[in-house]
């Protein structure tokens, strides 16, 4: 199998990095569009984006000149609503597999915080805290997101990005962000009840576990069918 990684920052040489040394991957091209390089020069089986959402139409065009043969795992965040709506669209004719973060961890807290949810939020203030590198761009991250959408998928609680004034608390999720020195990634979820509190946390040592995500999400979706696929679908 032969991959082109889209996007040549920490996160994209890290991906290109571990997939040179995976017996189940062949050639390996590293492509940057911030320099006009584009996905037409290389052949993969697979595409796997850890760029910016200014790369979305390149790839997008790419993948549907291949007629639905080249999946896509999109792992870039700070997507408009409208872009979300492209990679929707392209998923009716090429297989697609996004999410905002590819650690196992965070996947099986996901499962984790389903469960909790259904115990702790009727009695419980619920407050999500993610802290990330001084070099990240979007905040809230992508991940906290995932975790807000989680508890709340219906987005019937109002979401509170930081405080600021005087306001009561009211039927919400507060959202956190800290950004400081090389911090890879820690997301905490805060259940607050009367008297008693639960914490839930997740810290990445490395960057490597959402590059290793990222590759194994990239073999297994290698002959799917065209379709929207989350990284569930992958560890599940």
């Amino acid at each position: 199998m032969n991959i082109s990684i889209v996007g040549t920052g920490t996160m994209g040489r890290l991906v290109r990095d571990l997939a040179v040394q995976n017996s189940d991957i062949g050639k390996v091209w590293n492509v940057e569009p911030a320099l006009g390089e584009t996905l037409w020069d290389t052949n993969p089986d697979v595409v796997i984006d850890f760029s910016h959402p200014n790369a979305l139409k390149m790839i997008c065009d790419f993948a549907k000149s291949k007629k639905g043969k080249v999946p896509v795992i999109f792992a870039t965040t700070g997507y408009s609503k409208e872009e979300e709506q492209l990679i929707e669209e392209l998923s009716k004719t090429v297989p697609v597999l996004k999410s905002s973060n590819y650690s196992y961890g965070i996947n099986a807290l996901k499962r984790i915080l389903g469960l909790a949810t259904i115990l702790l939020e009727s009695s419980s203030d619920i407050e999500i805290i993610e802290k990330h590198h001084n070099q990240k761009i979007d905040s809230p991250s992508g991940t906290a997101n995932l975790l807000a959408d989680t508890i709340d998928p219906k987005q019937k609680k109002k979401r509170v990005f930081g405080r600021v004034g005087e306001h009561k608390r009211k039927d919400e999720i507060g959202i956190h962000s800290v950004r400081g020195g090389t911090i890879f990634g820690e997301h905490q979820v805060i259940f607050a009840m009367k008297d008693e509190v639960i914490e839930i946390k997740h810290t990445a040592f490395s960057k490597t576990i959402f590059a290793k995500g990222a590759i194994e999400a990239a073999i297994w979706i290698k002959d799917k069918n065209p379709g929207y696929y989350t990284i569930d679908d992958v560890f599940y």
